[in-house]
């Protein structure tokens, strides 16, 4: 009896200190400050029992403590063929700690990995779908899987997102079969990490990182925060055997394996190109005519099918079905010119906003995007981006801009860098007269021209409705009150890479009234507005992706019977983020009109965050020299 009854309490306890330590009030009070969730405890084990064998068990343990922390749940499991989910659970614990349910492997909702813009792919997602009652909650998860892949090896990654603290990381590889291994540390110098490695196995841990927070123009997450990445020398992928130690060895493989003996053409299509491009002059001109034909011929449709999804469609394929993934539309189009003596080259990278990089440095299965390089002996390299109907001939804009790629071809890979758009290419300039009215209304006639980067986020106002366009522009000009737009003009000029825009409006309230005199706000349009407040402390380097230019001349023509009375003085700043000026001038002696040339140019670049105070102090000096007013008077009422 007194045994039962021992056993009886000793459950109780045990239940009790399971709900303890899950309880939220167990969380160091440091790792909820700017969290959104707070990894309890990330255990992640892979076992490569063979090149075709490797096996992961996953313990994560998360308190989502809001609703923004529910994208930092991550239990789920991709899949495909040949791999197998052994075990997939998932326990539901309220913020006291208390198990309050489970969720078995069969619960799992289980779909495509892709929307419904792919046409085949044979990958899938096991994932947790749970709606919460209430916050904080917390999850845990664990699973067992099993693929045959080898040539992915997921790394360590501690430092999971903005917004997510951890209490607890640890990650083994282990590797019986004493294949050889190379591996990369990054940025780990920020971490107390305990490390248990030798020259086939590896362990690490951490414990105690509390939230950063997103601030303001900070650096891309994998460029500065910790993180260890693995690769095998031999691999599998999808039981195709490769070995290498560097890129020329891994692109030769890719080529041989995923892209050789893809790119015949049918000779009608052949004799078809040929005949479109027989007057044309340089080889430019020729892959110029071959990339329209590409873009009239053809749309994107996500394929991820193949050997691991990496093995583009063949030319003949894309050429009768008329669609095709990134991998197929450049294989298509290399195929095209090569028909043509054009020399291409399929070139694998990471597309994206936001600049990443193919690691120079480090030999691994990498990127999600394939595009097109056709080398120039006497200038820079042309690349076309083949997914697109509408992108120019040789414009890439910001989604492959300025990062290390991979270029494949029979003799091996190379690491290439994409076109750097620089600060003066990446300009917005505005032309814009603007004759004000006596009750502080106006009528412009106003244009402007884009290119680099930003003609890649506004070429395609150039296809919308009038009744679209005047919604944008009256959306993108809120200060203008009761803005009417007598014309809308758009030229998209691919030619020159180029969106030219002329419009006719009128508006009212652009000046304030004062008695007899108007005050005028010489910045009319705003091009660019960076917001900046005073922080207590920065902690994130600062980051400004891509340069930028924007210059702009305003002419405001006087209502008859006024003159100037004052006008701001033309200033200038010069500082290592950019440069700003303002030339304000009176025109016809001081009667008939305000001429103002505005200048500003942020440098791309990289700071440590004790310098952001410097940058903040330049942008709140352009806003405030952006606000400055001239004032004209009503001599007739004088």
């Amino acid at each position: 009896m007194r045994k039962n009854i021992l056993l009886f309490l000793f459950v109780i306890s045990l239940g009790s200190m399971r709900s303890q330590e899950y309880s939220v009030s167990q969380i160091d009070p440091e790792l909820l400050v700017n969290a959104d969730a707070v990894i309890r405890n990330s255990h992640r084990k892979t076992i490569i029992k063979d090149l075709d064998h490797v096996v992961t068990y996953v313990t994560r343990v998360v308190t989502i403590l809001n609703e923004e922390g529910e994208r930092h749940l991550d239990a789920y499991q991709y899949y495909g063929e040949g791999d197998r989910i052994k075990s997939q659970e998932a326990l539901i614990f309220d913020a006291a700690g208390e198990e309050v349910k489970k969720i078995k492997k069969k619960d799992f909702e289980d779909q495509s990995a892709y929307g419904s813009s792919t046409l085949f792919s044979d990958s899938r997602v096991s994932y947790l779908d749970y709606t919460p009652r209430s916050y904080p909650y917390t999850v845990k998860y664990t699973s067992e899987f099993i693929k045959e892949n080898s040539v992915f090896l997921t790394g360590w990654y501690p430092f999971e997102a903005y917004g997510v603290s951890v209490e607890n990381s640890v990650y083994e590889l282990e590797n019986p079969m004493n294949l050889s291994i190379r591996y990369k540390e990054e940025n780990l110098d920020s971490l107390q990490v305990v490390r248990v490695t030798d020259d086939f196995n590896f362990k690490y841990s951490t414990q105690h990182i509390p939230a950063r927070k997103n601030e303001l123009l900070s650096p891309s997450f994998l460029k500065i925060f910790p993180h260890v990445v693995f690769s095998l020398d031999q691999f599998s992928l999808e039981g195709v055997e490769g070995q290498t130690q560097n890129w020329n060895e891994f692109g030769k493989w890719m080529y041989d394996n995923l892209v050789a003996g893809r790119d015949r053409l049918p000779d009608t299509t052949i004799k078809k190109v040929s005949e479109l491009t027989k007057d044309a002059k340089t080889l430019e001109e020729k892959a110029r005519i071959i990339y329209q034909y590409v873009q009239d011929n053809t749309r994107y449709i996500s394929v991820q099918y193949g050997i691991g999804g990496w093995e583009p469609a063949t030319a003949m394929a894309v050429d009768q079905l008329g669609y095709g993934d990134c991998k197929a539309l450049t294989n298509y189009t290399h195929a095209l010119l090569k028909s043509q003596g054009i020399e291409s080259y399929y070139t694998v990278i990471y597309g994206g906003g936001a600049k990443r990089d193919i690691n120079p440095d480090f030999t691994k299965m990498e990127g999600n995007h394939v595009i097109l390089n056709i080398p120039r002996e006497d200038s820079t390299d042309i690349w076309l981006e083949c997914t697109s109907q509408t992108n120019p001939f040789d414009y890439i804009g910001g989604f492959t801009d300025d990062r290390f790629a991979l270029k494949i071809s029979n003799k091996g890979g190379e690491i290439i860098k994409t076109k750097k758009y620089s600060e003066a290419e990446n300009i917005r300039q505005i032309e814009c007269n603007i004759q004000l009215n006596s009750d502080g209304g106006f009528e412009a006639d106003f244009s402007r021209s884009t290119s680099g980067v930003p003609y890649g986020n506004a070429y395609y106002l150039a296809e919308e409705t009038q009744e679209d366009l005047r919604e944008y522009y009256r959306g993108t000009w809120r200060t203008i009150q009761n803005i009417e737009f007598e014309n809308i003009a758009l030229e998209n000029d691919r030619e020159a890479i180029e969106l030219k825009e002329n419009l006719k409006f009128t508006g009212e309230r652009l000046t304030t009234v004062a008695g007899n005199r108007l005050l005028i706000p010489l910045n009319f349009i705003q091009q660019q507005n960076i917001s900046v407040s005073f922080l207590e402390k920065r902690t994130m380097p600062l980051h400004l992706a891509r340069g930028r230019t924007y210059k702009d001349h305003f002419v405001f023509n006087l209502p008859e019977g006024f003159e100037i009375e004052s006008l701001p003085e033309s200033q200038s700043i010069k500082s290592e983020f950019g440069n700003f000026s303002i030339n304000i001038t009176a025109k016809d002696e001081g009667s008939g009109a305000i001429e103002v040339d505005r200048f500003l140019v942020l440098n791309e670049g990289d700071w440590p965050a004790s310098r952001f105070i410097e940058f903040q102090l330049f942008i709140r000096m352009v806003n405030k020299l952006n606000n400055l007013k001239a004032v004209i008077v009503n001599n007739a009422k004088s």
